[in-house]
């Protein structure tokens, strides 16, 4: 490398950074805490629009709302045990929730529904879903929210097939 490069290259990298500093981001690119929390730990399998392969795990988007029908189903998105277990702080989960629920949920939030608070989700946090089958403990939420509060049968969608070859 020669004396003149040497001495340019920070120059280049200088302007290169004061231009993308100055360049103004595109404001649907900018995610806030809760929702880089739901990115970051639950987006991988539910992905980053609530829209997943429902035979494998439950598709949020336009459906997750409909949990908030009843108190069992309302603290079921709090016990499944990647919620209850997720590092964020009990305030940073609350907002997280409400971010799914009240964003993802779409169409399925009831009206009236009230956002999770911090409290709430610190006694619920305390009691996961860890000895129970997650598939039969929805299932029967889900048979509730179907047959008493007219949620959509798609609901049932996770957990009907096992994998096929």
């Amino acid at each position: 490398m020669n004396r003149a490069c040497i001495v340019a290259a920070p120059a280049i990298a200088a302007f290169l950074l004061a231009a993308h500093a100055a360049a103004p981001a595109d404001p649907s690119l900018i995610l806030d805490k809760p929702q880089s929390n739901y990115l970051l730990g639950c987006g991988g399998c539910h992905g980053p629009d609530g829209h997943s392969n429902p035979r494998l795990v439950p598709d949020l988007r336009n459906q997750v709302g409909y949990f908030l029908l009843t108190e069992a189903g309302r603290e079921y998105l709090v016990r499944v045990p990647n919620v209850a277990f997720y590092t964020a702080s009990n305030e940073e989960l609350a907002a997280m929730l409400n971010y799914v629920v009240f964003s993802i949920g779409g169409v399925g939030v009831p009206a009236g529904a009230k956002p999770y608070s911090a409290a709430e989700v610190a006694r619920l946090r305390k009691a996961p879903l860890t000895e129970v089958s997650l598939i039969d403990y929805r299932a029967r939420i889900v048979e509730e929210l179907i047959g008493n509060y007219n949620a959509p049968a798609s609901l049932r969608e996770y957990g009907t097939h096992r994998y096929a070859n």
